[in-house]
């Protein structure tokens, strides 16, 4: 009776511990290679700040703000529209710090650009917020909103099928990217489920200086993908997958181009021009598991060649952005653990890892946010929160005088912004 006692408690323990753990996809556990070592920079360290960003002169100024994956400012008409995890698109009047609704949107939407000829349009991503949510007739991919109708068009969720082949006389050594004259095209008008299939996950995006191309990242393109930090980005993270894709719509020629594929985690994104060129030259991004910004050539003499920019960044870069000196700020949405440095040395063991549920795991809260040069290289100003009032900075956006925190954390409400932590001097 007592051996028969104890076994039917253990069996209820084992029950209730096997209702808890997650349960990846097969194909987070077939991402998993060989060990990777992921050394800390050394330079973005050696400057980091250290006053916790909460003390530099922190505000929160519109308490009722759900929390918010972009932030889109108009500071010339006195106004922000946020991109918030309700699911709406809020308009703020940062005059007498006031907001609400604006618009409901088909999904969730995420990262958001104003036409550079027309501030009356609106791009922003749109993906799921969970497995659950209706792709039809409107899924995930790039729409449109004019603010002054409040109307929302859809641009496109539908894109190529990738090209089964690998790249011929490929330049590039991180993942296949193609030059601008290279992209595999197709107009939105021709496509059909024969070569072209639906977006699974628009993150960010980023538009052309004359409004006439939009470019977005697809971190990863599983079925289900879903919007925002959960188990499934964890897994993706964690296994290293290289299963992000860059995407390239062209409004005036109403089309969608491959412009990479095969690269990790790719998600925040910022053009980049040369200067006697009118048409983006390069593509500045990065790639969140691999705790490095990257660089793309997309035409002149590098066409077609990618690079590694900075890497060993201290925490997983997020959105980016830049401020009018040209420097660029990249959201360190979570600080990088010792625990996941150790685990990409020991690959095992993220095999099981895997199944602990991300509530489970020794997240830290700690969060912050790193500013580089023009080019990207050279670190600049390094300063992170210790999670104590927010976490998960999504992405940090330069205003005139202040510099604004999209919070991307559930249940969070609040616009926060501080002074500019470093002079305006500081470019080099």
């Amino acid at each position: 009776m007592k051996h028969a006692k104890t076994f039917s408690t253990f069996f209820i323990a084992f029950l209730a511990l096997w209702n808890c753990l997650s349960f990846p996809e097969d194909h987070f556990k077939k991402q998993i290679q060989e060990p990777v070592n992921f050394p800390y920079n050394e330079r973005i360290l050696r400057i980091k700040d250290s006053q916790d960003l909460s003390k530099k002169g922190l505000l929160n100024l519109i308490p009722n703000v759900p929390a918010q994956d972009e932030i889109l400012l108009q500071e010339d008409l006195g106004r922000a529209f946020t991109a918030s995890m309700d699911g709406n698109i809020w308009i703020l009047d940062l005059k007498k710090n006031q907001a609400e609704v604006f618009v409901k949107t088909p999904l969730m939407p995420g990262g958001m650009v104003l036409h550079p000829k027309n501030s009356d349009l609106i791009y922003f991503c749109a993906s799921r917020g969970s497995k659950e949510d209706s792709v039809e007739p409107n899924g995930p991919g790039i729409y449109e909103l004019k603010i002054s109708t409040k109307s929302i068009r859809k641009i496109a969720d539908r894109v190529p099928l990738g090209p089964k082949d690998k790249i011929q006389n490929s330049k590039s050594r991180l993942g296949s990217l193609y030059p601008s004259n290279k992209q595999p095209t197709l107009a939105f008008a021709e496509m059909n489920d024969s070569n072209s299939r639906m977006v699974e996950k628009a993150d960010d995006l980023a538009i052309s200086s004359d409004g006439e191309r939009i470019y977005f990242t697809e971190p990863y393109d599983h079925k289900g993908a879903i919007l925002g930090v959960s188990d499934q980005s964890r897994n993706e993270a964690l296994s290293l997958g290289k299963n992000g894709n860059v995407w390239k719509l062209d409004l005036k020629k109403k089309s969608a181009s491959l412009v990479a594929h095969n690269y990790s985690y790719v998600d925040g994104i910022l053009l980049e021009y040369s200067s006697k060129q009118t048409i983006e030259t390069s593509i500045l991004l990065n790639e969140v598991s691999q705790f490095r910004l990257i660089r793309m050539h997309l035409s002149g003499e590098k066409a077609g060649e990618d690079e590694v920019v900075i890497e060993g960044l201290p925490g997983f870069p997020d959105g980016m952005d830049r401020d009018a000196e040209g420097r660029v700020w990249v959201a360190l949405v979570f600080e990088r653990s010792k625990l996941v440095t150790w685990l990409h040395n020991h690959p095992f063991w993220k095999g099981l890892a895997l199944y602990i549920p991300q509530k489970w795991q020794p997240v830290s809260r700690k969060t912050g946010l790193l500013v580089l040069s023009k080019d990207g290289k050279q670190p600049l100003y390094y300063g992170m929160h210790d999670g104590s009032l927010f976490s998960t900075l999504i992405v940090v956006i330069p205003g005139k005088e202040r510099v604004y925190f999209a919070v991307y954390e559930k249940d969070y409400k609040g616009l926060n912004v501080i002074p500019y932590p470093l002079p305006s001097s500081a470019t080099q």
